[in-house]
């Protein structure tokens, strides 16, 4: 075989090396139209680090693969600290048959700042947020504690993602990225709801019993512990984001002050807590004057952080927070040694939580892989934490009213009647406590905005009624309402008036629907379940068509409707025999093609479906 000479060679595999390099370099496309419930991003997403923060998105999108983007290999996006900018970039194409939108979530609430862009295939740019938890809550485009962005992808169409991560002063925290569906961003969120309702319900359950106690029997033990209870839960509340979210979502700069100061706070009740639990006074009294010195160089520390000056604070804190743990552990294990019980149960108390934390810093940094156990790992630990010290304390306490009564035997009916009196007070202090968990109880089961049942008791509530139709022989009625062209609303009023609009529809139905065996739910957005307590389809069309007319007749202004103002489609279903139904999700299933049906023909309509039979329109 004739061998090519060297001048022709050397071009060739230049441009062989070319177009390898440009293949590897090439980013691999996500598909969404499949896409499961939530996916981890963080192995799919290509990284550039911008330390001198020159560039910008069209620069991005002019110069593509000719910058020196990497491969993430990180489970867990982390660049910890770092005085570079950071841009993240992924590609996604749906080859589905129909348009999808799909959920990005930065799963770390208290990121800085936040530019995100979404660019199709000509390079235009369709979407750009720019949001962070140092510019203000109504930034985001979903009112989440975490950053969620909504990325929408049409059929057989392709979209590049940029997000650009930057910093106050250079301290990035551990950030989960992932994509999801609706449905599985929902369901994410309304398990995490639930996680944290009962964490801090717990949490806060204890704080207020605890506090009762103190006032009670004004033993200062307890006092100590609720402020070391307290400091916990307002440094969780910041940290998962809920305080910014609900408490201050205009002030981000406070917001971010208070989570270092929150820090040295809880660093100094834990080491005033652990002195008086531990009795370290009498016992270590060195060990007393150490830890409340390092637990001081905590709390100054977090000072800088007033003036904006966060990575410093943490360099410091973080050490002094390990020495802190560490005395605190190894007081309670020599304790432990010389056979004392209140050492012993914060020894395991102790240790709990801080398997805990590793657990879940673990699952940040990719070892472990993420589930219930990781990632409510701090949760579950510091939730037996407090309550294994409360019941320490309880112990304590009446360690201490033993030896009182025997060392003061001549005013034992004096004690007995106080025992008496802080018996009574407990067990009103409890009684109290059930009833706030069975209102707690209810609150889950409704919706929060409306007040209307949700979708998790619509299922539970039809299928039940299905059950006794079945036995009974009784017809059953559902119907499926949606506040017709609802996102032209919001996008023309603005969510908040959106959000005034449904609490109008949800009062409209509670006076239109006052029968012993109605139900209403609210199933998800703008669409909410009827279930009608009626004889007769005529019946059920009735009071359907009523209340579409009382709606109609609310007069609130809606500029992108035809009507004019705020209407709804009804989709109406009719089951004369229920044996006929497997579920209510079949029957939700037959109510919404009715509905659909009824958008079809102009909106503002009733539209019934006898189960399995034909339509009828009014």
């Amino acid at each position: 075989m004739p061998t090519l000479p060297a001048s022709v060679m050397g071009p060739i595999r230049w441009l062989l090396a070319m177009l390898c390099l440009a293949s590897l370099s090439a980013q691999a496309a996500i598909e969404v139209g499949t896409l499961p419930d939530e996916l981890n991003l963080g192995p799919h997403v290509q990284l550039l680090e911008d330390a001198e923060r020159e560039f910008d998105i069209e620069q991005l999108v002019a110069r593509g693969d000719a910058l020196a983007w990497q491969a993430s290999r990180q489970e867990t996006l982390n660049f910890s600290f770092s005085d570079s900018a950071w841009w993240v970039r992924l590609r996604i194409e749906n080859q589905a048959s129909t348009a999808v939108r799909r959920l990005l979530e930065l799963a770390m609430p208290l990121h800085d700042y936040l530019d995100a862009y979404v660019v199709d295939e000509q390079g235009g740019i369709v979407s750009r947020w720019h949001s962070g938890d140092r510019r203000h809550f109504d930034s985001r485009p979903v009112a989440h504690r975490t950053f969620v962005l909504p990325v929408r992808v049409p059929v057989a169409a392709s979209r590049e993602v940029y997000l650009r991560l930057d910093t106050h002063d250079g301290l990035y925290d551990a950030t989960p990225l992932s994509l999801m569906s609706d449905e599985g961003f929902l369901a994410k969120a309304q398990r995490e709801l639930m996680a944290f309702s009962l964490y801090f319900g717990a949490l806060l359950a204890l704080l207020i019993y605890n506090l009762l106690l103190y006032v009670a029997t004004r033993e200062r033990s307890l006092l100590l512990y609720v402020a070391y209870l307290g400091s916990f839960f307002v440094l969780m509340f910041t940290a998962r984001g809920f305080a910014f979210q609900h408490w201050w979502p205009a002030f981000p700069q406070f917001n971010n002050q208070l989570v270092p100061i929150n820090i040295g706070l809880f660093a100094v009740t834990l080491a005033v807590f652990s002195n008086s639990f531990l009795n370290l006074r009498e016992h270590a009294p060195g060990a007393t004057r150490v830890i409340l010195g390092v637990a001081g160089l905590c709390l100054l520390s977090s000072l800088p952080a007033l003036l904006g000056h966060y990575a410093p604070v943490f360099r410091l804190m973080i050490p002094a927070a390990i020495v802190l743990s560490g005395l605190l552990l190894g007081v309670a294990a020599w304790r432990s040694w010389h056979h004392d019980t209140l050492a012993r149960i914060y020894l395991v108390a102790w240790g709990v939580l801080l398997v805990g934390v590793a657990l879940y810093f673990l699952r940040v940094a990719g070892v472990l892989p993420y589930n219930l156990v990781t990632e409510y790992a701090v949760q579950v630990g510091s939730g037996i934490e407090f309550l294994l010290l409360s019941l320490g304390l309880a112990w304590k306490i009446n360690q201490f009213k033993n030896e009182k009564l025997a060392a003061e035997r001549a005013t034992l009916e004096l004690q007995r009647s106080l025992n008496e009196r802080l018996e009574i007070e407990v067990e009103q202090r409890t009684r109290e406590l059930e009833s706030a968990n069975r209102r707690l109880t209810a609150l889950a089961r409704t919706d929060p905005l409306t007040g209307l049942l949700n979708r998790r008791q619509f299922h539970e509530l039809v299928d039940e009624k299905l059950q006794v139709r079945r036995r009974s022989g009784q017809p059953l009625l559902f119907a499926v309402m949606d506040i017709d062209d609802f996102k032209l609303f919001n996008d023309t009023h603005g969510h908040q008036a959106g959000d005034e609009v449904l609490i109008q529809v949800s009062t409209l139905m509670l006076d239109h629907f006052r029968r012993a065996g109605d139900c209403l739910f609210r199933l998800g957005g703008e669409e909410f379940g009827i279930l009608l307590e009626a004889d007769s389809l005529s019946a059920g069309q009735h009071a359907l068509e009523r209340f579409r007319q009382a709606l109609e007749r609310l007069r609130i202004p809606h500029a992108g409707s035809s009507h004019g103002v705020v209407t709804g489609s009804f989709g109406l279903v009719y089951c004369s025999d229920c044996r006929r139904v497997p579920s209510a999700m079949a029957l939700y299933r037959q109510a919404d093609r009715a509905m659909y049906e009824a958008k079809e023909r102009s909106r503002n309509r009733v539209v019934t479906r006898p189960m399995g039979g034909v339509e009828n329109d009014a």
